[in-house]
């Protein structure tokens, strides 16, 4: 039998391990939670561990979910699916029942491991950084190359308030020329990587934590002069976007210099100030493009969509006819941006910002006119929010079962003609996806075990207290408003792992 001091520094080893695979090997995470569960199972201390469990109603709450989602298994139909669910559920299960049964890391074991985690948080970001910078047209989805870039983002708001712990800390003051660059770069990760979500997490739970718990006016004027600046870039940048060049005004031409007739679709798709399907002669278009390029007209470019739509919006963007005028001006790299899929020479400026914004206005311009959603990121979330409210209007009190969630939205889907109809998604909500599992009944009984850990007040306050417990709650309960966050083992880890450190009681 090993010592209780030997089982601790086991503890602590694998809890460093945790904190840095969570955010760059799922296979090293699987592996730290498992061990994590045979070093608490091998250390004993039953009775003092079924003690801190009676006691724990956080505990409680996560046993009480789990056991809730097997209980969904009883009327669900897709038990493959199911059991599925509940396999990578069961760190939910595991990790909170090790760390609420063990005594809280604390002291410099607690700073040593946050900094450990925030270390391994820059490093996946630097690797990131490089990968974008050093492959062409590689998707901002890609750029974190070991977990969803969603759930990494949640991981640089963590750094990023552990960073804020760091600077108003007077023991920490050697720390704080590095807290602040870190920051920084923090910040303009997440928009190179798109992240509208952890960027919007970030803003409201910054805005929280100033007015409740530091109660520092000067940085509460600086987040409103910061989110002010941030609002009136994003405005110049939707003027621009609409900025209708001389190109797009009436009259419009009839015929190319060759005299061949062009097509004005008139379908209002605007982007970079000009209609899409304006000025369009496929004739011209097919023969210039094919003299050009090794990659046929009529195929698709590296990103699987088609060379002739990619092509149209890229001269589109340029402000050029979509005829073998604009593509013979076009050089032999702005040629190759088109056969990797570059639909917008914005998308290859050094201006991430303005990329994601025209991003998003193209997604609201293609939703506005033709209903599109296939391949927007914003509009596929409400079109399976819609799939998951109608199945959660047909079966409105005890849900589907833990395993027919996805089929049933896809019935839906499939049944409404949706370009989504192809696909098998969740609902991107985990509200919404406790839900349809287990209807309003069992999304009922969640929520008041959750909440039966607020009270006694005074002890949920003192659970809460310091610069990590409440951003990191308040990142888990925002997240899940527009992510599955408990769908992935990364998400379950971000939303159980801080367990370790939370404040003595």
């Amino acid at each position: 039998m090993l010592s209780a001091k030997v089982h601790r520094t086991i503890y602590i080893v694998l809890v460093a391990i945790l904190g840095a695979s969570m955010v760059t090997s799922v296979f090293v995470a699987n592996m730290a939670w498992v061990f994590l569960g045979l070093n608490w199972l091998l250390e004993g201390r039953w009775r003092e561990k079924w003690q801190m469990a009676k006691e724990s109603r956080l505990l409680q709450a996560f046993v009480g979910f789990y056991v809730l989602m097997l209980a969904g298994m009883l009327w669900t139909s897709n038990t493959g699916a199911g059991w599925g669910t509940l396999q990578v559920m069961l760190p939910l299960l595991c990790v909170p029942m090790v760390m609420l049964t063990t005594r809280p890391i604390t002291g410099n074991a607690r700073k040593a491991l946050l900094a450990w985690y925030t270390l391994a948080v820059f490093v996946v970001s630097i690797i990131g950084l490089v990968r974008w910078l050093t492959i062409p047209g590689l998707p901002h989805r890609a750029i974190v190359p070991y977990i969803s870039h969603i759930r990494f983002a949640l991981s640089c708001c963590m750094a990023v308030y552990l960073c804020v712990g760091t600077l108003i800390d007077d023991k920490a003051k050697p720390l704080r020329w590095i807290a602040v660059p870190l920051i920084a770069w923090m910040l303009v990760f997440m928009v190179i990587i798109h992240s509208y979500t952890g960027i919007i997490v970030l803003a409201l739970v910054s805005l929280v934590m100033l007015l409740t718990r530091w109660r520092r006016w000067p940085l509460v004027m600086l987040w409103v002069l910061l989110v002010g600046c941030a609002a009136a870039v994003v405005g110049y940048e939707v003027k621009n976007y609409y900025h209708m060049v001389p190109m797009a005004e009436a009259p419009l031409r009839e015929f190319t210099v060759n005299g061949r007739p062009y097509v004005h679709a008139q379908d209002g798709i605007i982007e970079n100030g000009n209609y899409i399907d304006n000025y369009v002669c496929e004739e011209e278009l097919r023969s210039e493009w094919n003299r050009r390029s090794t990659l046929d007209y009529e195929s698709s470019d590296a990103r699987g969509y088609s060379i002739k739509f990619t092509l149209i919006r890229y001269l589109n963007a340029l402000g050029l006819t979509k005829d073998s005028v604009g593509v013979a001006v076009l050089s032999d790299e702005q040629i190759a941006s088109v056969e990797r899929g570059v639909a917008n020479p914005v998308y290859e400026s050094g201006n991430v910002l303005r990329k994601m914004v025209y991003t998003m206005l193209l997604e609201r311009e293609f939703y506005v006119h033709t209903h599109a959603v296939a391949g927007f990121t914003m509009l596929q979330r409400l079109e399976m929010w819609r799939a998951a409210t109608h199945v959660i209007g047909e079966h409105p009190w005890f849900g589907v079962g833990t395993g027919d969630a996805v089929d049933n939205m896809h019935d839906y889907l499939v049944v409404n003609d949706s370009e989504l109809s192809d696909k098998r998604m969740n609902c991107h909500s985990q509200y919404l996806g406790i839900m349809v599992a287990l209807g309003i009944v069992g999304f009922a009984v969640v929520l008041l075990l959750f909440l039966r850990t607020v009270f006694p007040l005074h002890k949920f306050r003192r659970a809460i207290s310091g610069t990590l417990m409440l951003p990191w709650l308040l990142t888990i309960l925002i997240s899940m408003v527009t992510e599955d966050t408990l769908a992935t083992l990364a998400g379950i880890l971000f939303c159980t792992y801080f367990l370790a450190f939370r404040n003595k009681e």
